[in-house]
């Protein structure tokens, strides 16, 4: 989870100034960005959307009641996020084909919001939820969440998921997460997720180390 996390946290107070950079009417910058930004979203939406299936009802079954608030407010920062989600979603298609200034200030401004919401939500759940989680779950129950989500991903995202994992995340970790997939997915996957990851982000970010 806490891999998960960094890598949100990292594209997410990227993300603003990259479209803050797109100079007015330059489309096929904005598209670039545009296309990331969808995909970031996505993700987010992805992870969360496991949480609220997988992980916030089996601990509400579990906690205690006095740690029951906290999974609520987990689930009320859940619905803040979506709604920036959906926000920053709205404004993406216009600004995409016109590049136009004034919506991509308005749509900057939005993603500040988004990844103002997005720490202060990490930090809570990393601080109160995780390690109530660590104690109610099992190996098996947490397996699964992690199987679960990166089982329904795109076959064809699944390398730059994981390279974006990759690029700063705990080696023990990614080698537990890779423990579980198939064999040549398991002997190739260090390879080609950093190498599509920076790829991706030379386009994206510029550079290969964002």
């Amino acid at each position: 989870m806490l891999v998960v996390h960094t890598a949100f946290r990292r594209e997410f107070r990227l993300a603003p100034a990259l479209v803050r950079g797109v100079e007015d009417s330059d489309t096929a910058r904005s598209a670039v960005v545009a296309d990331h930004l969808t995909w970031l979203l996505q993700m987010l939406h992805h992870h969360h959307e496991g949480e609220d299936r997988l992980l916030l009802p089996l601990l509400l079954t579990r906690v205690p009641e006095d740690l029951a608030p906290i999974v609520h407010t987990m689930e009320s920062q859940h619905a803040g996020i979506s709604q920036g989600i959906d926000d920053v979603g709205g404004g993406l298609p216009a600004w995409r084909e016109s590049a136009d200034p004034s919506l991509r200030d308005a749509l900057a401004d939005r993603l500040e919001s988004v990844h103002i919401r997005l720490v202060e939500h990490l930090a809570l759940e990393e601080r109160e939820l995780l390690p109530i989680a660590a104690t109610a779950m099992s190996q098996q129950e947490w397996d699964r969440l992690g199987e679960e989500g990166m089982g329904s991903l795109d076959k064809k995202d699944v390398p730059l998921v994981l390279g974006s994992f990759m690029y700063e995340g705990d080696p023990a970790v990614i080698r537990t997460m890779l423990s579980h997939a198939p064999f040549v997915p398991r002997l190739l996957m260090p390879r080609i997720g950093p190498l599509t990851f920076r790829r991706y982000s030379r386009r994206v970010h510029g550079t290969p180390t964002p």
